[in-house]
């Protein structure tokens, strides 16, 4: 009877509250122990052994042979019965998640070929990997995806290639791509929309490699008609060259930028303030990003001109960001600023156009662009060459985002160690950009060393964000730095940790992070440390919004100032474009705070909130906007509040109000140059010049449909809704002045009581004694000298306009994020999307029809002068230059 005698043993412990010894007598209960029972006893050590059994699995998965714990048989066996059971009553999404806990990839292999397998693979790719914990089991489940993947007859590339790209694999990449295109059009079609699904979602050195494997295949020299013009559409592809010129028409041919706005703020604000100069440039890079418009700098050059050291600097960056995406053309746009012959004579003007060099090429530089940067590191001496050095690190890290160049890395580690605050500070920054998500030991060692070597409060926070970025999405493999700088001293490598803690698990929602993050927030004697730990809840949580409001409500009530900033970020962050209602009713009430910087993050953060959002959609937005412009318009405001509300309009209206804040590509991967950009335009805080990385956060919201060819045919799609809930928004009213009008002359009452009494003079003479009954009515008041009676006005009844509950969106416009759900591609549509389920971003379309003619949409860009970038039968779809045009800016001496 031991066994016997071990089940009541195991019920008392239980009722004793003691489960971990009621789970170790259960075990000795074999047989006794009925799983099946549905009791609370039964069900509260099923959970435990479950733990237990997770627990140990997990230990011994991450630990070395010396460190093993052995794990009971029995135990085991508990597990296997219980897995049993789910597969029994065939509940296998549930042992989908055990599985993966437990570590048991066998387990997991029979439950995805059990039951539905192409759902519980959507599942798994989609909902779970994304949330281990672990990078090597991560990589160990999507291994596993693959091989499931491609038992199928007809295996879903896109995802297998999705996979790929997390394992950088690009050899078996590039194998699946040219399989695709040697199999005919079909397969054509379907290795053109892989390639602009690794484009959005890949490194730029995955994709790299991915080209350097296709152009060494067999289909790239093949001699059958189109196979090699297709694999050279693929390269262009993943090279993003073709997604910046259709990103560049769209936003060229939809702007809606209002200009109002811009000169309105431009006349209130004094731009002799450095604070001023820069609120304006912001506002306007912003308002203009990627739609290549600079019309507002051309028409208001006294203003620029005033631009003086690190505003002449932003000014320029400006236009990095304004021609975002003209690869093919940054040399020439920018050719005015930068220095001629090695010899520099503005040096914050030159300073800037490197950086604006390296924001047009931002993910995308080639080989000429870093090598050009890399070597205006190393060429320029003399006094000021700090801040030429300032500019070449910034735009190095950015066209070089995620490349993993060690080359580019050693040219930065040369500028960090000359130990100049300036240059420093960038080349810190532009290493962590440089080597971004690689984890790189080597460079995490270096610029940890560095941090704790020197003396420059500059170089030291450079480099907590610097370190930071090389462990973004590294999860687990961050924390024992992390926990090593925690520890620290320095609140500045304090503050390292808190940047590594939110770029390595940003979108997990891990909880350890979260607790860590909300420790720092509340016990940190430093303000930026806690100012920093608010803020990356944002990051942390942007995939489950709706927890943010709940979760920062009360540190947005704290009595220190640092934290409800943070709070405000961490909102703005996390529900950006969302238009979420909890955010925005705590957001509100802090434009009216007493700090003048919360009320700067209060309106940062609501412009992220509401962007793309119109009056009828979101009533909230006319207020919003409307405080936005007291704010500026009223001169006792602190300055800081008034730049944070130019900078929101700047945002709220970003990219000619055709583009949102995106983090996340539009498969639900993570965007890395996204993040990185949100990071760094964090850091504003401490660098005006920093804020320009916003824009490599702003996704184009659009329905791009492409041919075979990769033109864009004329086509309709159908969305149900009013289409009032998703036009632009109204432009602000400028006043006209009016001409002057005739003022009406006045007439005295003494001369209308004369002329009364002469009228009623006449009246009795024409009518005997009967005329006073005609009397004028009592002059007590003034008359006006052509001046009418008012006709009674007849009450008319308001009727509600109701929108049309259909209407057809065309190609190469905007559709929102929110408006999404509600498009219907047709099934007897012309042209059919290869990629099913998705609405927006660049769709490759097969046409059912092929033998009819078809209508192409015209580009709207005429084509650019080429230029050593470009080949000359390459030039049709390139955005021409604009005409010359040169800041006013004086040469001068820093």
């Amino acid at each position: 009877h031991r066994q016997l005698a071990a089940l009541v043993a195991s019920k008392i412990y239980f009722h004793l509250g003691a489960f971990d010894d009621a789970l170790t007598f259960a075990l000795g209960a074999g047989d006794l122990f009925d799983l099946a029972e549905n009791s609370a006893y039964v069900q509260t050590v099923v959970n435990r052994a479950i733990d237990k059994y997770i627990e140990l699995r997990s230990h011994n998965d991450d630990s070395g042979s010396e460190w093993q714990k052995p794990i009971d048989s029995k135990l085991e066996a508990v597990f296997e019965r219980m897995v049993e059971r789910c597969f029994e009553s065939k509940e296998f999404d549930q042992v989908v998640g055990i599985a993966i806990e437990a570590r048991r990839l066998d387990v997991l292999e029979r439950a995805l070929t059990s039951g539905n397998t192409k759902l519980l693979l959507a599942y798994v790719q989609n909902e779970c990997v994304d949330y281990i914990g672990s990078i090597h089991l991560q990589n160990r489940v999507q291994e596993l995806l693959v091989k499931v993947y491609t038992q199928f007859e007809n295996p879903n590339y896109e995802a297998v290639c999705q996979n790929l790209a997390k394992l950088n694999n690009p050899s078996k990449t590039a194998e699946i791509l040219t399989s695709l295109i040697q199999s005919g059009e079909n397969g054509i079609l379907s290795a053109y929309q892989i390639a602009f699904d690794l484009n959005a979602n890949s490194s730029q050195e995955f994709t790299g490699t991915v080209n350097s494997e296709l152009a060494q295949s067999d289909a790239a020299k093949a001699e059958a008609d189109g196979v090699s013009a297709a694999v050279a559409r693929v390269q262009a592809i993943l090279s993003g060259e073709e997604s910046l010129k259709l990103h560049l028409e769209f936003l060229f041919s939809n702007n809606k930028t209002d200009m109002g706005i811009l000169n309105r703020t431009c006349k209130i604000l004094d731009s002799r303030s450095s604070l001023a100069h820069n609120a304006v440039t912001l506002s306007n890079a912003f308002m203009h990003a990627g739609t290549t418009v600079d019309n507002f700098l051309r028409e208001n050059l006294e203003w620029l001109s005033r631009a003086s050291s690190w505003s002449k600097f932003s000014a320029t960056a400006a236009l990095g960001v304004i021609h975002q995406g003209q690869t093919r053309n940054g040399f020439s746009l920018l050719e005015p600023y930068l220095p001629e012959d090695a010899v520099s004579s503005s040096p914050f003007s030159e300073g800037g156009a490197f950086y604006a060099l390296g924001l047009i090429n931002a993910s995308h530089g080639s080989d000429r662009v870093i090598s050009y940067l890399q070597n205006a590191l190393a060429t320029f001496q003399g006094q000021n060459v700090e801040i030429l050095q300032h500019g070449a690190s910034l735009g190095l890290g950015a066209a070089g985002l995620g490349s993993g160049s060690e080359d580019v890395v050693e040219a930065l580690k040369t500028v960090l160690f000359a130990d100049s605050a300036v240059s420093g500070e960038a080349a810190a920054i532009g290493m962590g950009l440089v080597m971004m998500g690689t984890g790189h030991d080597a460079t995490i060692k270096d610029m940890l060393m560095y941090a704790r070597e020197t003396q420059h409060e500059k170089i030291i926070r450079a480099l907590a964000v610097g370190m930071g970025l090389v462990m973004f999405g590294r999860q687990q493999d961050a924390d024992p730095l992390i926990e090593l700088l925690v520890e620290e001293e320095d609140p500045l490598l304090r503050l390292g940790a808190v940047q590594m803690t939110t770029m390595a698990y940003t979108g997990t929602g891990d909880n350890n992070a979260i607790r860590r993050l909300l420790h720092l927030a509340v016990s940190d004697v430093n303000d930026d440390v806690r100012r920093a730990a608010v803020t990356g809840l944002g990051f942390l949580l942007l995939r489950s919004p709706e927890q943010v409001p709940r979760m920062v409500q009360l540190l947005s009530e704290s009595f220190n100032p640092h934290v409800r900033f943070g709070a405000t970020l961490a909102l703005g962050i996390a529900c950006a474009g969302s238009g979420s209602k909890a955010a925005i009713a705590i957001l509100e009430p802090m434009l009216k705070d007493s700090v003048d910087f919360v009320v700067q993050g209060a309106c940062i953060s609501l412009a992220f909130i509401l962007i793309q959002q119109n009056e009828v959609y979101e009533p909230k937005v006319a207020e919003v906007r409307k405080r936005f412009t007291e704010l500026i318009e009223t001169k006792n405001i602190e300055p800081a509040a008034r730049f944070g509300a130019a900078i929101a309009q700047g945002i709220i209206n970003a990219g000619g109000r055709n583009v949102t804040i995106g983090l996340t590509s539009l498969d639900g991967q993570l965007n890395k140059a996204a993040c990185a950009g949100m990071l760094l335009f964090t850091q504003f805080w401490y660098w005006f010049p920093l804020a320009h990385f916003l824009s490599l956060s702003f996704k184009p919201t659009a329905l791009i449909g492409v041919n075979k060819d990769l033109r864009v045919p004329v086509l309709e799609v159908p969305c149900t809704g009013r289409k009032s809930l998703f036009e632009y928004p109204p432009n602000i009213e400028v006043p006209v002045a009016q001409a002057p009008t005739k003022v009406a002359t006045a007439v005295l009452s003494t001369t209308a009581k004369a002329q009364r009494h002469a009228k009623k003079a006449e009246g009795s003479a024409a009518e005997g004694s009967s005329g006073s009954a005609a009397a004028a009515p009592a002059a007590e008041t003034m008359d006006v000298d052509g001046a009418t009676a008012a006709a009674p006005k007849t009450p008319t009844k308001k009727t509600r306009r109701q929108g049309p509950e259909t209407f057809t969106i065309d190609n190469l416009t905007r559709v929102l994020p929110y408006q999404e759900s509600l498009v219907r591609w047709p099934t007897t549509a012309r042209y059919l999307p290869v990629k099913q389920g998705r609405m927006s971003g660049i769709l490759v379309l097969r046409d059912t029809t092929p033998d009819e003619p078809e209508s192409l949409i015209e580009s709207v860009i005429k084509a650019g002068p080429d230029d050593d970038f470009m080949d000359a039968d390459d030039g049709a779809n390139t955005v021409q230059p604009p005409e010359p045009f040169e800041y006013p800016f004086d040469n001068d001496r820093a």
